[in-house]
């Protein structure tokens, strides 16, 4: 049985990849900064509180595992412009103090870290590839391109191995809990609370939206491979659609309506422009099918009508 560390599992993403997991007979031990894991992690889940930036707690860090999953960190847009330190803190230097402490433990095994589309410039026509042009515009993107590049830095001289994986739109679960996350997240407690969807400009902006069982199943399955170390790889669907696309579907299931409204200055400055990805860097290392789908997955809309949380 292949042992996993979890960093950050009372997020949603790493959550979600406790259950998948749990499920497929991986043994899991998880962590995240508050004291106790959140209600939905599986009931055998080794848990214990760690905030990275403490070095001197990290050191008792249970590291010895085949894989780790560093799911932590601080997301946000325009927040990062007047909480930058919180960001660089929370994203770079937790990082590179958990590369400090697996250097001096010689970690054998392979960490896993999740990128963003944020980092890339948007492309139109076409999806995006791993070498496409990169202009991250907030604190945040620049935060997750400084990663993979400290990533890179660490294994060249020290020999650590890891995979990044680039995702667009995280959508779905495993197991219980928040159903949602993000962009569709947001839309759907839109609907849902105010029977209105507010999109900018003309909702064209093209997105990749992934289930998250294909997300846990690409990043642990191909993470086990020699091929694909010190690789960053994009996450790619079945769905590269437009938000409008994503927003009518939403609508359409649940009475709501959807509103395009002018871009605010600001929010527009920062916009990347279309992000869909190309897996095709990734299909060739790991052959994947897509389990999931968005119109199947908006299909529950109909008769669960979810609570947001």
């Amino acid at each position: 049985m292949r042992s996993t560390l979890v960093f950050g599992a009372n997020g949603y993403l790493g959550r979600q990849l406790c259950w998948w997991l749990h499920g497929h007979r991986f043994h899991v031990t998880a962590s995240s900064r508050q004291n106790e894991a959140v209600t939905g992690l599986p009931v055998d889940t080794v848990y214990f509180p760690l905030d990275l930036l403490d070095k001197a707690a990290l050191t008792a860090a249970p590291v010895e595992a085949d894989m780790i999953f560093l799911f932590t960190g601080r997301t946000g847009t325009t927040a990062g412009f007047s909480r930058y330190e919180d960001f660089v803190q929370a994203n770079e230097i937790s990082l590179l103090n958990v590369l400090a402490e697996l250097k001096k433990r010689k970690f054998a095994g392979r960490l896993i870290f999740p990128s963003t589309r944020l980092v890339y410039r948007g492309k139109r026509p076409g999806l995006l590839k791993e070498e496409d042009e990169k202009d991250p515009k907030t604190t945040y993107a620049i935060n997750k391109l400084a990663c993979e590049q400290h990533l890179q830095a660490w294994r060249n001289a020290f020999g650590l191995e890891f995979t990044i994986y680039r995702i667009c739109v995280p959508f779905g679960l495993v197991g219980p809990g928040a159903y949602n996350y993000g962009t569709l997240g947001f839309m759907i407690r839109q609907a849902l609370e105010k029977k209105e969807i507010t999109l900018y400009g003309d909702g064209s902006l093209r997105r990749t939206f992934t289930d998250i069982r294909d997300l846990c199943e690409i990043m642990t399955r191909a993470s086990i491979l020699p091929q694909t170390a010190g690789k960053i790889l994009n996450i790619g669907s079945r769905d590269h659609i437009s938000l409008l696309e994503a927003a009518n579907q939403i609508a359409k299931r649940t009475g709501a309506s959807v509103k395009l409204v002018p871009w605010p200055e600001l929010d527009l400055a920062i916009e990347s422009g279309d992000t869909a990805f190309s897996d095709v860097s990734l299909q060739t290392l790991f052959p994947h099918k897509y389990v999931g789908d968005l119109t199947s997955y908006l299909e529950t809309l109909r008769s669960e009508q979810p609570s947001p949380s």
